[in-house]
């Protein structure tokens, strides 16, 4: 009697298929993210909860000067060197500010969603576009300006943007920027 071989594919497949597909959807969603977008939403996740702590940190030295005259006449090195402590007086003012304005919208009504078609990434700083969403409708856009201080991107500027100016912004446009950039921090 001759017993036949079974071919095909073997059944362990249709199981191993679906969880790898699974893992990798995983790991798009919820591990690998873009640290520029990451930065932007973290900011605004702390300032509706008032960790104005993690606000400042978000935030680059050179935001943090418009709000810490004192700080003014360091180099720019200087600064960078003296992030703990700009962060800290950072986080005070911001504190002692949102204090004086009142309640503040809450992080059940308010949420921000990057638009990573506008996302440009080059070496040292970085260009993010998001909605804000109130109640669930759209209430703006801001963009995001962010540059590389001690490894991490911290938000440089914010402001209001609209589909024209962003019709106008380049790759080339950052590129510029962060040649600037790095002749300013040597």
């Amino acid at each position: 009697m001759e017993t036949s071989k079974k071919t095909g594919i073997p059944r362990f497949i249709f199981i191993i298929i679906p969880l790898i597909l699974a893992a990798m959807y995983y790991y798009a969603v919820f591990i690998e993210s873009n640290p520029a977008e990451k930065t932007v939403e973290d900011f605004y996740q702390a300032y509706l909860s008032q960790d104005y702590d993690t606000v400042a940190e978000k935030l680059s030295v050179f935001w943090s000067l418009q709000l810490l005259p004192q700080y003014s006449s360091m180099s720019p090195q200087e600064l960078i060197d003296n992030r703990e402590q700009i962060e800290k007086d950072t986080s005070a003012v911001i504190a002692e500010i949102e204090g004086q304005n009142g309640e503040l919208a809450s992080e059940e009504n308010i949420e921000v969603v990057p638009l990573p078609e506008y996302t440009i990434i080059v070496e040292n700083s970085a260009l993010v576009v998001y909605s804000i969403l109130e109640n669930g409708q759209q209430s703006g856009m801001e963009m995001a300006i962010l540059i590389m201080e001690k490894g991490q991107l911290r938000i440089y500027s914010i402001s209001p943007v609209n589909e024209q100016i962003l019709q106008t912004i380049s790759k080339e446009d950052l590129l510029k920027f962060d040649e600037n950039l790095k002749e300013l921090l040597g």
